[in-house]
């Protein structure tokens, strides 16, 4: 039995091995000028960002600059990058991205703001184009009268030089009403979202979309957005709860924690946010059914609380050779007058499998087929302010690397600063 679980198990990590990374939150590490505030705050940006089609080397987002998840208000983040090669495909001049939180009397306000120089598209047997001065602003914010978002973009002007002749002036694009050379380029106005309710706002701009037909790729310029939500008064969460991980030397397929749901970092204002995916087929190897991601946070005046749980109601991996079922992992923590208390309850196996046949855990929680393969359930890492359960982890051991992380659920609540 051990050999044709071993042949299988081997043949599932060749053809099928992954990556799962999960997204990490930043942290909110107090910082001089800056002031605790019952509101939320996150802000991202760049300058551009290639997708799609030809994506060339060097492609990469530009001068990107994020605050996670915060409730510090006077924080200020730069990050810029001088005139540089884009990627093979022309030339992106100077970019600064701003990212910031502000309290001025009282209005609280999350902004992001990215400028882009010029970019320089195409070449002279072609024709190029260059677009010059690119903003794109975006605030989220609170004052007396409620939440509110604003987004602005500009483009000072663009400019086209075909293969004979000098430069022409083009009519800046609007909403709606793109301008195109056939061929080359289509310049389109970005889209800007502004959202804004009783528990929050969002602000996202983008000051152009450009298709570039050449290599059939598309640039994202100045992109921007800042967000703010309330109902800070205890504690800041971190965590999520992912059903599937995998570890392994091979990277042939790549994906991301399947599905992964956040915690945000204010709670969910009690309500249940779940993700969920019917299957997943690696290669015909590796299958599991039934993933399922929640979070759960809330909080008041001297108390937070929450849960983050994932299940998986069956894995199969190497035909039927193991097959495990009922797999759940999930982390409660409470942060009440300062002290943080957490639980696993709840995080449960239900059977396991093992070429046709029926194994249960010992008191060890580790069951081991020596060169083929390890189960262990039940893994937790605790800190004082929170936990993760990783539900049943398998090891390969037939010198593949392999990890396979099922159930994970990650939950703490830092001190608000309130």
């Amino acid at each position: 039995m051990h050999s044709a679980i071993s042949r299988a198990l081997a043949l599932a990590v060749t053809a099928a091995s992954a990556v799962f990374v999960i997204g990490a939150t930043q942290g909110t590490a107090d910082a001089a000028g800056t002031v605790a505030t019952r509101f939320a705050y996150a802000a991202s940006g760049y300058g551009t960002n290639v997708s799609g089609g030809q994506v060339p080397a060097g492609s990469d987002t530009t001068a990107y600059m994020v605050i996670g998840c915060t409730n510090k208000a006077g924080l200020a983040r730069e990050n810029h990058e001088a005139a540089s090669p884009l990627g093979g495909l022309g030339e992106i001049g100077a970019v600064t991205t701003r990212v910031g939180t502000s309290k001025v009397g009282t209005t609280y306000s999350s902004y992001s703001r990215s400028t882009v120089a010029s970019v320089t598209l195409g070449d002279p047997s072609l024709g190029t184009i260059k677009i010059e001065g690119i903003t794109s602003t975006a605030r989220a914010f609170h004052d007396p009268s409620g939440y509110h978002s604003t987004t602005s973009t500009k483009v000072a002007e663009i400019n086209f030089t075909g293969p004979v002749g000098g430069p022409q002036a083009l009519e800046i694009p609007t909403p709606g009403d793109p301008i195109e050379i056939p061929g080359l380029v289509k310049i389109s106005v970005g889209a800007s979202t502004k959202t804004a309710s009783g528990i929050g706002a969002r602000a996202v701009s983008r000051a152009l979309v450009i298709e570039f037909f050449p290599t059939s790729t598309k640039i994202i310029v100045a992109h921007t957005q800042a967000r703010i939500n309330g109902g800070i008064t205890e504690g800041i969460m971190r965590g999520g709860a992912y059903a599937t991980k995998i570890n392994a030397l091979d990277d042939n397929l790549t994906s991301g924690p399947t599905p992964y749901q956040p915690m945000p970092c204010m709670g969910t204002h009690g309500k249940v946010l779940t993700k969920k995916v019917a299957k997943v087929d690696l290669a015909g190897q590796v299958i599991v059914d039934g993933l399922t991601a929640s979070v759960m946070g809330d909080q008041k005046a001297g108390v937070a609380w929450g849960f983050a749980r994932s299940s998986v109601a069956e894995v199969n991996l190497g035909g039927a050779q193991l097959v495990v079922t009922g797999i759940v992992g999930k982390v409660s923590a409470k942060r009440k007058n300062g002290i943080v208390t957490v639980s696993t309850t709840g995080t449960t196996i239900g059977s396991i499998l093992v070429g046709g046949e029926e194994m249960t855990f010992p008191d060890t929680d580790v069951i081991e087929i020596p060169g083929v393969l390890k189960l262990e359930r039940n893994i937790v890492t605790k800190s004082k302010i929170g936990a993760q359960v990783v539900a049943l982890r398998i090891t390969l051991l037939d010198g593949t690397g392999a990890v396979i992380d099922l159930g994970t659920a990650k939950l703490a609540i830092a001190r608000s600063g309130l």
